[in-house]
């Protein structure tokens, strides 16, 4: 009787070690081994996937300077609404682009150096990325501007998958991630704290 009471005392204590023991908190880096070929945000412990958008059209912006010798109007995408899917919570979101294992090695695939965060133009049933800068003919450039694209810092976990996040906090707004030259595709979100309930 007394082993018996022992034995139970036993796993009593043992039972209540494992129940009081704290909850562990998945790594991303490791999560995101187990994703398909995508682009992801964390949030909540998890990875979510993120809806691929294309621009819907574009055209020119300020086109009366093409009237005025030297000056150059801009280009402009256009994305279809005015708020993304995903709104993130926090100023330096997590994020993970898994490319095509498929590309590896071959001269198609896909750098890290080529993503990038680009600011959206809000306006109000769409948004809008400005692809040219400088005003006349010397100054002209075509590109995102260096105001729109945040720094990022860029963890590469194997050849085909890639954690980034803004190196400093975002401003709010609306964004494009990009992995293509001039980010004519991407996958969008936002940010607004101010917009939260």
């Amino acid at each position: 009787m007394r082993l018996v009471l022992k034995f139970s005392i036993t796993i009593l204590i043992f039972a209540a070690a494992i129940l009081s023991a704290p909850a562990q908190t998945p790594d991303p880096k490791a999560a995101s081994g187990d994703l398909k070929q995508g682009t992801y945000y964390w949030s909540d412990s998890a990875w979510h996937s993120m809806e691929q958008l294309t621009m819907s059209g574009g055209g020119g912006k300020h086109m009366a300077k093409v009237f005025v010798p030297g000056l150059t109007p801009q280009i402009v995408y256009t994305y279809r609404g005015a708020i993304a899917p995903v709104q993130v919570k926090d100023e330096k979101p997590l994020f993970c682009v898994k490319f095509s294992p498929y590309l590896v090695g071959s001269p198609y695939a896909p750098s890290p150096r080529d993503i990038l965060i680009a600011r959206f133009d809000e306006k109000k049933d769409h948004r809008e990325l400005q692809v040219t800068s400088g005003g006349n003919v010397t100054t002209f450039k075509s590109g995102l501007g260096a105001d729109r694209t945040p720094d990022l810092t860029v963890t590469p976990v194997d050849d085909s998958t890639v954690l980034f996040s803004p190196a400093a906090g975002l401003r709010e707004g609306e964004y494009l991630i990009s992995t293509v030259a001039m980010g004519y595709s991407g996958y969008d979100f936002g940010f607004h704290t101010s917009k939260r309930k």
